[in-house]
């Protein structure tokens, strides 16, 4: 019944918005230098802006691609020897502002009325940087890498932006420093540039330059040009942020051992720009107190899950490490350094150099760890000290090809013959409209491991020790898509050996391959409030690394109705093949090694994601290894004002495995509840529930943030973990309750060196 009103509604209107643009045209704007002191208050009152020319060449994204929006936005730009000014005049009807978000970094602020300045730095059309401020001048910041592929919120830097409200609108002013975009001295500069302006009671986002879906809104490659930048003064800062931190277990035990989680720490991240858009970093006795605790997830198969990094000493130059198809193939994966099981490995320290041009980008990072014990009521699994060292460089051949190689090594201390290597080759086509992607790589680890010792049996007779073993295994990697407006063709291939062996990255199915063809139609009907409907097939096969044996088939087909309001209905239906090699246990229950097939249907809806109020749903019915089961799952957000935030998620999961015997009902759930009392001082709140069996848990995190002064902070963070129910012998999480209160306290120091 979907598909057949999806083509109803194709035939029923023009299948294109009125004067779309398929390719927007360029855009280009010239910056003038200051001639006053800048004074960052949300005013246009300084002579600069006077001199600067207006520019109110703005389009609409959504809801009517390529439509006049119905208010004004009008930008200027200047410089002078240290930064960049950007003032944006946003006009707005009487009353029609929405601002439901008063903390920094909160994702709420994508929701409100909200402006975004957004840099290519070194006009690479690869890389991107977003500042965004809402109408109350709440700010957020973020990374876009791959031409938009990878957005980064976690990323953070240090820089100004005030906000004045009017009856008829409201004007932002940036001030954003060239230190933190790497920038040297130069003649004259030509950088990307893209303005993005988000208007709420509308559903609506408009560009300067256009944004054609589904190209990301960081996607470098679609932003206009900022000209006129001259005789830059090209200092470089130095950045040092010391901590000092108190914590408590709530035991009457004190140690200040750095590997055991110390009751009293301190220690320090300094950063040094040492040329144009090079870096080095280093760190020492690095904590990551405040980082948000991961959501619960579940999984439905034997295959690891994906949590993303959130640490903030991994972020920093993470474009430049990339190597990977994210999520799925990644050589070099960070969570792999200092987490065990999600549980953090006290860090001695690390450095890093890491630097691009328009031509060149590398990176080099090496990390050491303390290693561990096993102490539960520290919240501490055992681990080793582990080294890791990781080389990056890529080259940009020609405007649309780029190359590359990344280098890996690990050492783990006091085990012999245990070490892990890995390399491997890149390189990525996009073409200048950033329609046409091709990337590709081929990859290999070696992998030392240790001989089994010698064994003395009962009757007295002795097996001799083992010798150490070491393997080499490749692994390869190709994707080709077409990211149109109408039609969105892809082509996927994945191989890897099985003694491919990624310990230092994350690969869902190592030892296998994978081959996919999708394609995506996307009309957009002016019907029936419609924004766009997205339907079309797909299908993958995955076998054995020498293609003898078929491991898995996925034949699927999906229809989405996205109307112009925001709100949404999805439909896929999927049929699947799945061979298990190895017998495992999910849910308790064991699982053969044979073949199973089946189907999984899913329906989803969501109501306007920009109201005060918003939800969404779904449920699965499927196949699951010869039984069949079903999973509802409800999100509801609500913005309560400004000031208040809730949103919680739950997932529910009954059903059975081959036999009616093995059954399972259980759900889970994550919660997170922000109040924001003003923009610098925020209280949060992370509830996570895990039912399923043998891993029942409940976790709290709270934290109260006070920013006192520009990258400045004061941390209480609170942690509890209380496991419960009987735990499952397959599972290394640990199973012992666990809390504990953490005082910490940070400041920001930077100067600057001319060059």
């Amino acid at each position: 019944m979907i598909v057949a009103f999806a083509v109803l509604a194709m035939l029923a209107a023009p299948a294109v918005d009125g004067g779309a643009p398929l390719q927007p045209p360029p855009r280009s704007y010239r910056a003038v230098r200051t001639i006053d002191p800048m004074v960052i208050d949300g005013r246009d009152t300084e002579h600069t802006w006077a001199l600067a020319e207006p520019d109110d060449r703005f389009g609409e994204r959504q809801p009517e691609l390529g439509a006049t929006p119905p208010v004004r936005t009008v930008l200027k730009v200047a410089y002078d020897d240290l930064a960049l000014y950007v003032l944006l005049a946003c006009e707005s009807k009487p009353g029609d502002i929405i601002v439901r978000t008063l903390r920094r970094d909160n994702p709420g602020i994508f929701s409100d009325d909200t402006v975004y300045v957004k840099l290519d730095p070194t006009h690479d059309r690869r890389t991107g940087y977003s500042f965004g401020v809402n109408a109350d001048g709440a700010q957020i910041d973020a990374l876009g890498l791959e031409d938009g592929r990878d957005f980064i919120t976690q990323w953070d830097s240090v820089w100004t932006a005030e906000v004045e409200r009017r009856d008829d609108g409201y004007t932002v002013e940036f001030r954003i420093p060239f230190a933190i975009l790497g920038l040297k001295r130069t003649s004259e500069r030509v950088m990307g540039l893209e303005i993005s302006r988000d208007h709420p009671s509308r559903n609506a986002t408009y560009d300067w330059r256009v944004i054609v879906p589904p190209r990301s809104p960081m996607a470098a490659s679609q932003f206009g040009t900022l000209e006129g930048l001259r005789d830059i003064a090209g200092q470089r800062a130095i950045e040092f942020t010391p901590y000092a931190a108190l914590r408590t277990n709530f035991r009457p035990e004190f140690t200040a051992d750095p590997a055991r989680r110390p009751n009293v720490a301190s220690g320090g991240d300094v950063r040094a720009q040492i040329g144009a858009g090079s870096y080095a970093e280093a760190s020492l006795l690095t904590d990551f107190a405040q980082v948000e605790a991961d959501e619960v997830q579940v999984a439905r198969d034997r295959f690891p899950l994906f949590f993303p990094e959130r640490r903030p000493f991994f972020i920093n130059g993470l474009e430049v490490f990339n190597f990977g198809r994210a999520s799925e193939a990644q050589l070099f994966f960070s969570r792999k350094v200092g987490l065990v099981d999600g549980r953090p490995v006290p860090l001695l320290g690390g450095a890093k150099v890491y630097g691009r041009s328009a031509l060149v980008s590398y990176g080099l990072l090496h990390v050491q760890t303390l290693g561990s014990p096993s102490e539960p009521d520290r919240g501490l699994a055992a681990a080793d000290p582990t080294n890791v060292s990781v080389a990056r460089i890529r080259l940009q051949a020609t405007r649309i090809f780029n190359v590359g190689m990344m280098l890996l090594g690990e050492h783990r201390f006091g085990r012999a013959h245990s070490d892990d290597a890995a390399g491997g080759l890149d390189a990525q086509i996009i073409s200048r409209d950033g329609r046409i992607a091709w990337s590709s790589f081929a990859a290999a680890t070696w992998a030392q491991r240790p001989g089994a010792p010698a064994a003395i049996a009962d009757d007295g007779s002795v097996t001799p020790a083992g010798a150490a073993s070491s393997a080499i295994g490749p692994s390869a990697y190709s994707l080709l898509e077409y990211r149109g407006l109408f039609v969105r063709p892809s082509l996927l291939w994945l191989w890897s050996d099985r003694d491919f062996s990624p310990v230092m990255g994350f690969y869902r199915r190592p030892g296998s391959s994978r081959q996919q063809a999708a394609v995506e139609f996307a009309p957009r009907p002016r019907a029936l409030g419609l924004r766009e409907v997205v339907f079309g097939p797909s299908y993958s096969v995955e076998a054995t690394p020498d293609y003898g044996q078929r491991l898995g088939q996925e034949a699927s087909s999906r229809v989405a109705l996205n109307w112009r309001n925001g709100a949404n209905v999805e439909y896929r239906v999927t049929h699947f093949i799945d061979r298990v090699q190895q017998p495992f246990t999910l849910y308790q229950h064991d699982v053969d090694a044979r073949s199973y097939s089946g189907f999984r249907q899913r329906v989803g809806f969501g109501t306007p994601e920009r109201r005060a109020l918003g939800l969404e749903g779904s449920y699965e019915a499927f196949s699951l290894f010869g039984g069949f089961a079903h999973q509802p799952s409800a999100t509801i957000t609500a913005r309560l004002g400004k000031h208040f935030t809730f949103a919680a998620t739950y997932v529910h999961l009954i059903g059975h495995l081959a036999s009616s015997r093995d059954a399972f009902n259980f759900g889970f759930a994550n919660g997170n509840l922000d109040i924001a009392i003003t923009r610098n001082l925020a209280f949060d709140t992370l509830g996570r529930l895990d039912l399923s069996p043998g891993r029942q848990r409940f976790g709290l995190q709270s934290r109260l943030r006070w920013r006192f002064a520009p990258g400045s902070d004061v941390y209480v963070v609170y942690r509890y973990d209380q496991p419960f129910g009987p735990g499952d012998a397959s599972s290394t999480a640990l199973r012992e309750p666990f809390h504990e209160l953490t005082l910490k306290f940070t400041y920001y120091l930077r100067t600057f060196i001319n060059r």
